[in-house]
């Protein structure tokens, strides 16, 4: 069949299936909440484990969770649903004449409640939904990181900056990005004194694991692939590590199975792991974790990693050097995002040849990561956080 009568078929499926889901849409927005969450995935990434937390810390509330986007897979579903009531939208937040009138129906469920908050992050359909909002509903948007792109979430939220209350996000860098955007395009600096910095949590084990440090490293990428996370560069990493014989492996967890085909000898892809407790595991045995991005927040994998006592080596981006150094915090490396790539591939290689030879000294890192983390990224101040932003008056 031609793709073009293809898509077109695959439409009206689609058309159809909103229309079944719309009574059930409907008999859920009859229903009192305090709270209603926009997030556009409940697919795995890092930004959609920080969304699950979020849920979780209001669970003992009434929450309604809209997914406003088609998720690529059901990585957190279960996790969403099991903290809030859930409904993802499907065609009714692209469709234009279904959106219009979706969005109308939740601003009006949102209005009649006495005092609501509306929290949205990433999502298109939150922000057109903003205009309808009543003056007594708590608008609060999440950052996660600046995308540098025009058609990115800083400057298409830029519209609607006097309507929010807060504006969440990681750090100090992301906060002096913003107040260059606002200077940039005249907004008003007052709205500069919303921004609330809530770094993200990780689970944090009571002692720091036991690991191996005689044997061969154990060298860790955990992500999507994505384009700004360069999985190409982890990938020559371990090519060059391997013609050097260095004594590390190098692993790939996320949807990297095409790399396979490379035949590195010490490089290996295992796929997405879903399972929270099988990815602990990992990183218990791990003890390197890279981040090659060209831009990040910082990386939820980064924390996760650290709370194991994995250390890392990333690219000086984002919100990273504000937490890991090797000489102030020595709980991991830095390298500086060149624009000469192979600068980078070979400051990361060089790094994993110091530390295959100095085995007392990535203990030493290892350790400071796990106490780090547990000092920061814990869930108290996390918990505390979120609660006091979106419930307190």
């Amino acid at each position: 069949m031609p793709k073009p009568i293809r898509n077109i078929l695959e439409r009206k499926s689609d058309n159809v299936k909103a229309l079944l889901r719309y009574p059930y849409i409907q008999w859920k927005l009859k229903a009192d909440y305090k709270l209603f969450f926009f997030f556009p995935f409940w697919q795995i990434g890092g930004g959609e484990r920080v969304h699950a937390d979020i849920l979780k810390v209001f669970r003992l509330e009434k929450s309604l969770c809209f997914i406003t986007d088609e998720s690529e897979n059901d990585g957190f579903k279960e996790e969403f649903q099991s903290y809030a009531d859930t409904l993802s939208l499907g065609r009714w937040a692209k469709k234009p004449s279904f959106k219009n009138l979706m969005l109308k129906q939740i601003a009006n469920a949102i209005n009649r409640q006495q005092n609501p908050v509306a929290f949205g992050c990433h999502s298109h359909f939150f922000y057109e939904l903003i205009p309808l909002l009543a003056a007594h509903v708590k608008v609060v948007d999440l950052i996660h990181a600046f995308t540098f792109d025009p058609n990115g979430p800083e400057h298409y939220s830029l519209p609607h900056v006097a309507r929010l209350d807060h504006r969440v996000i990681l750090g100090e860098k992301t906060k002096r990005d913003f107040l260059q955007l606002y200077q940039d395009k005249g907004v008003d600096l007052k709205h500069m004194e919303r921004f609330a910095i809530i770094p993200n949590q990780s689970d944090v084990p009571a002692a720091p694991p036991v690991k191996d440090y005689q044997g061969r490293l154990k060298v860790l990428f955990v992500s999507r692939n994505a384009p700004e996370k360069r999985p190409e560069l982890f990938v020559e990493i371990a090519r060059r590590s391997a013609a050097q014989q260095l004594p590390a492996d190098f692993i790939m967890v996320g949807d990297f199975k095409h790399w396979e085909m490379e035949h590195i000898p010490n490089l290996s892809c295992i796929g997405e792991i879903f399972d929270r407790e099988a990815l602990k595991d990992l990183y218990r045995s791990a003890h390197l974790i890279f981040v090659t991005s060209w831009r990040e927040g910082f990386p939820l994998v980064m924390m996760e990693g650290m709370c194991q006592g994995v250390v890392p080596i990333a690219t000086a981006v984002g919100e990273i050097p504000a937490y890991i150094s090797s000489e102030e915090k020595r709980n991991g490396f830095l390298v500086e995002n060149e624009d000469n790539i192979d600068v980078v591939i070979g400051t990361f290689v060089n790094r994993v040849a110091h530390l295959c030879e100095q085995r007392h000294q990535l203990q030493d890192f290892g350790l400071q990561a796990y106490h780090f983390a547990r000092d920061n990224f814990g869930p108290e101040r996390f918990t505390a956080s979120y609660k006091k932003l979106l419930l307190e008056a």
